[in-house]
């Protein structure tokens, strides 16, 4: 992995304005403070100027500090801008990141996904262990790998169709699940030995042509022509040395199999669903300051009925307004003691929940269904 001069630090323009301030709550000009930091030479002011602009791009640290100590600041006081530096991805992680992503970048959206899981079950392994994470190149092979293993294992299971429509095997709906089960774990055993560890081939094969509870029902003659046609498919495969070619389907490959229809992806749908439903509490939000029946807001206090009127939306999304547990939710919510320290009257939240649940349940009918199913459909 390459390291890119961009991703290195920068005396950032905000880190400037930090410095600024604590000179102006000094009270110093930029003369009086390029003095305090011990330079006599006319124009001194200049290097102050710069280093607040952000247009010296790679000031050392005896600078930076010697400014501070006239300032009568510490690093402490520009902490958290550099924190802010310091918690972004390395560029290890960026680059490992762009190197995954390109091995992602044709692959249909369930595998895709199923890698992404992948990826981030390595990395909580690797803090679970406390351990490092594996270098880049390791990880995006073994990413790469895993891909490779499921375009193949979603091969293998077409396939398993393909042959038992050709052959007329007819072994039903079950058993033809359990074919395609044992069949993917037959060419994972065929993965596994080739080369050197071909001498572990049978073995593997017997392990994996075992039947396992809730199998006994196979044919074994249909397990037997699985079998069998699976190794020839695999042996040219090999041959043609398509076993390592990067992780991607062709066009037919990703259609459905016998009329199964694969789980659409709705992530973007169920984004887009999210959204609009922000603009309707927007505008129930508004719509309830209007209310003459509600007269008694606190201006100083908007934020936090603004968060009442939301906590309301959400408990109804996912309850019916009529049920005891929506009440429940309701009654919570007016008896918060945090809340009630703090200035919010349980009764106008109560007065609130009876306007605004009634006229919530007409705007988010006009959204339809969330569609991922996350909320309770409109009536």
């Amino acid at each position: 992995m390459k390291s890119r001069a961009g991703d290195r630090f920068k005396f950032r323009p905000e880190l400037g304005r930090r410095l600024r301030e604590l000179r102006l709550r000094a009270g110093l000009t930029q003369q009086m403070l390029a003095v305090g930091m011990g330079s006599q030479r006319k124009g001194n002011h200049t290097v102050v100027s710069r280093l607040e602009n952000g247009r010296m791009a790679n000031p050392g640290i005896g600078l930076v500090a010697d400014y501070l100590r006239a300032c009568l600041a510490s690093f402490a006081d520009i902490q958290d801008v550099l924190d802010r530096y310091t918690a972004r991805q390395t560029v290890i992680e960026v680059e490992t990141s762009k190197a995954l992503a390109k091995v992602r970048e044709f692959l249909p959206a369930k595998i895709d996904r199923a890698v992404e899981r992948f990826d981030r079950g390595i990395r909580r392994r690797a803090e679970e262990k406390r351990e490092p994470l594996p270098v880049p190149e390791a990880r995006v092979k073994r990413a790469r790998n895993f891909a490779l293993s499921q375009i193949w294992a979603k091969r293998v299971r077409r396939w398993v169709v393909g042959i038992i429509e050709t052959r007329h095997l007819l072994p039903g709906p079950d058993n033809e699940r359990f074919l395609q089960s044992i069949a993917v774990r037959v060419w994972s055993a065929l993965n596994r030995s080739r080369g050197r560890r071909a001498g572990r081939r049978a073995a593997l094969l017997e392990r994996a042509t075992t039947l396992r509870a809730g199998e006994e029902a196979v044919d074994l003659e249909h397990l037997q022509a699985i079998r069998d046609g699976l190794i020839e498919f695999f042996r040219q495969a090999e041959m043609a040395g398509q076993l390592d070619v990067e992780p991607q389907l062709a066009p037919d490959e990703d259609k459905p199999m016998r009329g199964f229809q694969p789980k659409p992806d709705r992530r973007q749908d169920g984004a887009a669903w999210d959204k609009a439903r922000e603009a309707l509490v927007a505008q129930l939000w508004e719509e309830v300051g209007k209310m003459p029946e509600l007269a008694g807001f606190d201006s100083q206090r908007l934020l936090l009925w603004y968060s009442v009127v939301r906590q309301l939306c959400s408990a109804v999304d996912h309850q019916a307004p009529e049920s005891e547990a929506c009440r429940r939710e309701i009654e919570a919510l007016a008896t918060n003691e945090h809340y009630v320290r703090v200035g919010r009257d349980p009764a106008l939240v109560r007065r609130l929940a009876a306007v605004v649940i009634p006229r919530w349940e007409e705007l988010r009918a006009t959204l339809g269904p969330h569609p991922l199913g996350r909320v309770r459909p409109p009536r």
